[in-house]
Order: C-alpha cells, then structure tokens, then sequence
C-alpha cells in the first residue's frame, strides 16, 4: 500500500493500477485494496469502472460508508443526484456521525432544489425571481481533487455530533430557501399533480382490491380441489396397500407349504443316495486293496531289479570319472609344461634385450640404445620423447668411455608386461656408480621394449 500510494501522489496512476491489480489476483477480497483501485480509477476519468468497483464494495462490505460515499460522488459528477442521495443516505445508515457524508448529502439537496427552481424558472420565463447563488452548490465537497474522498479519521462524540447538526442545518438552510423561492411558482403545479396522483392512486388502490379479491377466491378454490383430490389419492393407496399386504401373506402361506414338501422329498432321497454311496465305497475299498497288494508286489520286484542296474552304473560312472581324472592331470602337466617352456623363453628374451641394451650403451650406440625403448616409454619429469632422446644422446656422447654391467637379474612375467630387478655398474671416465635398477618392458611383437625406468630395487 505504501508503494502504491506513492505511485498516486506522483500521479504515476497507470503504474499504481498495475501494481494494484497483481496484489489483488492473489488477495480478491482485501477491502482496502479494491477501494483504492475505484480511487485510482476515478482519478483517471473512468468512472463508468470506478462505479463499479465501489458498487461491489457496497455489496460484499455493505458495513462500509466511503464505498457509498464515493458513490455518490461519482454519480454527482454525471448529474445523477437521485442516484447521489440514496448513495449518501446509505453511508449515513452505516454510520450517522460520517460528517463528510453529511455535508456532501446537504450539497446534494441543494443541488437538487437548484434544479427544481431552474425548472420552474422554464415555466415561467418572465419571472423575476432573483437568480440563487449556485457556485458552491454545483460541486461536492467530496469531489475537490477528482473524485478522491479519503477516509474520514475518527471523531470525538461531540464533535461528530455537532458536524452532523451542522450539515444538517446547512442542508435545511439550503433546501428551505430554494423551496421558498419555487413555491409560488410551483404550488399550482403542485396541487394539479397532486390531484391527478390521488385520482391514480385510487384506481391503482381499486384496482389492486378487485385483483387481490379474485386471486383470493381462485386460491380458495385450488386448495379445496387439492385437498379432495389428496383425500381420494390416500383412500386409493390406502386400499392398494390392504390388497398388496394380503397377497403378500397368501404367496407367503403357499411358497412355504412347497418348501415343507420339497425338503421331505430332498431329505429321503438323499438318505437313499447315501446308502448306495456307502455299498458303492465298500466296494471300491476291496478294489483298491487288491491293486494296491498287486502294485506294492510289482514294486518291490521294479526296486530291486532298478537297485542291481544302479550298482552297474555306479561302477560305470566310478571307472569314467577315474579316466577323466587321469586324462586332466596328464593335460595339465603337459599345459604347466608348455607355459614353463613359453615363460622361460620370454624370460630369456627379456634378459638378452636387457644385456643388448647394456651392451649398446657401452658401446656407445645411441641409435641402438635408443631403439631398446617403446614408442610408448614414461620419460621423466613429462619431457617429451625428442627432448629426453636429444638429452640421453648428448650425454652419452659426452663421455671419453662407459661401461655399463648388469648383474643378478630378477624377472617376473604377466601377460605382455615384463619386471626387471637388477645390479648395475656403471662406469665413465667421470663417474662410477653401483646401484640396483628396475625396468618394465613391454612386449611389442616380437620384441621386448623398455616401458619404464625405475631407481632401486
């Protein structure tokens, strides 16, 4: 509300209407929020649509006196003072002590005698009555900032008491002194309509009587007719119900006579049933015992003929199984065999390429020596292959001589990955080191490569 009511005082309406419009989609029955989007309305001359958001507050929040207040002055604004006075009486009702309610009401029956003394001025045009001073009668005081008539605080009883005795004064001072103005022009007017609405009243009043007399006397009549006829009907039902109760009872009487009979009938034929039924079992006792003595016989002879080929089979199976064991060992001696021979050829191929990799560096080969590693190999510190190549070539070239001797090599095998542990001394004529090295080859063909290069054992 504060946000909105600062819209209003900059005179930022659209945005005030916006803003007011999305708070009320999500609270439709906030009282003071719809009576602020009728003040942002009237404020922006649509009244037709302030009108109506004030007529709806009067409806759901009839308690209310601003919403009839507002009312009132919007229909001043258009002319509508009839309108205007019902409006303001209702916001009186609601509450007798709303001075501003008073004091727009008096200005309402000030305007509304004006206008009867501008009428009665067009009846007699030469009339020289002195024309009344209107100017504060024309406007409401509600009305003095476009329609917007705010609340009206809280007054003290005395002092709301004396407002109203003085706007009521005023609106008496007012319509008394217009009416005093019309009277002699209007008073023959008056008596001729007078007579003619008394005429009319009492045509209307017998009228009314002869219509009220005939309604009265066919109202009578239809409730004597209603009242035959529901006699009639009960009589009728009644009797209805009398035969349908006797019926009932007979068909009651003779269903269960047949229920008696029928059930003596069912009973002794299923005693003769039974009897059958027990000469029938005894019967079939003696059957099923002699089969099964016949049976129990075959049986005992299918057992032990079954049992004798089970003891054939058993020694069958004993004898197969003994094979099959024999043949399984044989097989995998023979396999261990061969994967000994393959894992002592490829321990035999990793150490040569061990010791041609020793001999290549001895010699000083650094082409040969650079071909012992993989495409692959893990060179140290992330350098890149051509750089650590460039590095091991100068260092090897640098020296007068080397001589590089491999010792005690350890080497285990998985798959194509290969672990080398083993002494190495190594000699120049710089430097003489003993040390135990580590080496993973990969097997890439035919051909074990150096993969990794590892210090200590």
């Amino acid at each position: 509300m504060s946000d909105i009511n600062k819209l209003m005082r900059s005179g930022q309406y659209a945005e005030a209407l916006t803003k007011t419009d999305a708070i009320l989609a999500k609270h439709p029955r906030d009282a003071q929020l719809r009576f602020t989007k009728g003040l942002i309305l009237a404020e922006q001359n649509r009244s037709a649509e302030a009108i109506a958001v004030f007529t709806k507050l009067t409806e759901d929040f009839p308690d209310l006196p601003e919403p009839y207040n507002n009312l009132a002055v919007l229909y001043a604004s258009e002319g509508q003072y009839d309108k205007a006075r019902a409006s303001l009486d209702m916001a009186m009702r609601t509450n007798p002590t709303y001075a501003t309610a008073l004091e727009n009401l008096g200005d309402v029956y000030a305007k509304l005698a004006s206008q009867a003394y501008d009428k009665a001025l067009q009846i007699d045009p030469t009339n020289n009555v002195p024309q009344p001073k209107l100017t504060l009668l024309r406007s409401l005081n509600g009305n003095a900032t476009g329609g917007t008539v705010p609340r009206l605080a809280s007054a003290a009883p005395g002092q709301a008491a004396q407002a109203q005795r003085d706007a009521k004064a005023k609106a008496d001072a007012a319509a008394a002194e217009q009416q005093e103005r019309t009277r002699a022009l209007a008073a023959e007017k008056a008596s001729q309509q007078a007579a003619a609405d008394k005429a009319a009243a009492e045509k209307t009043a017998i009228a009314k009587a002869s219509a009220d007399k005939a309604a009265s006397e066919k109202a009578a009549a239809d409730k004597a007719a209603a009242d035959k006829a529901a006699a009639e009907k009960a009589a009728a039902d009644r009797a209805a119900a009398e035969k349908a109760a006797a019926d009932k009872a007979a068909t009651e009487k003779a269903a269960a006579d047949k229920a008696r009979a029928e059930k003596a009938a069912a009973d002794k034929a299923a005693a003769d049933q039974k009897q059958k039924e027990l000469l029938a079992q005894k019967e079939k006792d003696k059957a099923e015992r002699l089969e099964k003595e016949k049976a129990d016989k075959a049986a005992r002879a299918e057992k032990e003929k079954e049992k004798e080929k089970a003891a054939q089979a058993e020694k069958l199976a004993a004898a197969e199984k003994a094979a099959q064991a024999k043949a399984a060992a044989d097989k995998a001696k023979a396999d261990k065999a061969k994967a000994d021979a393959a894992s002592d050829q490829d321990k035999n191929a990793v150490l040569a390429a061990l010791n041609s990799w020793a001999r290549d560096w001895s010699e000083k080969d650094v082409r040969g020596y650079l071909g012992h590693y993989a495409s692959d190999f893990e060179t140290p510190k992330g350098a890149s292959r051509k750089e650590w190549a460039e590095e091991r070539r100068a260092r090897i070239e640098d020296k007068g001589h080397i001589t590089v001797k491999v010792s005690n090599a350890q080497i285990s095998i998985k798959g194509n990955i290969a672990t080398v542990r083993y002494r190495q001394i190594y000699n120049s004529n710089r430097l003489t080191v003993d040390s135990r090295k580590t080496l993973v080859f990969v097997k890439q063909g035919n051909r074990w490569l150096i993969k990794q290069e590892r210090s200590g054992g």
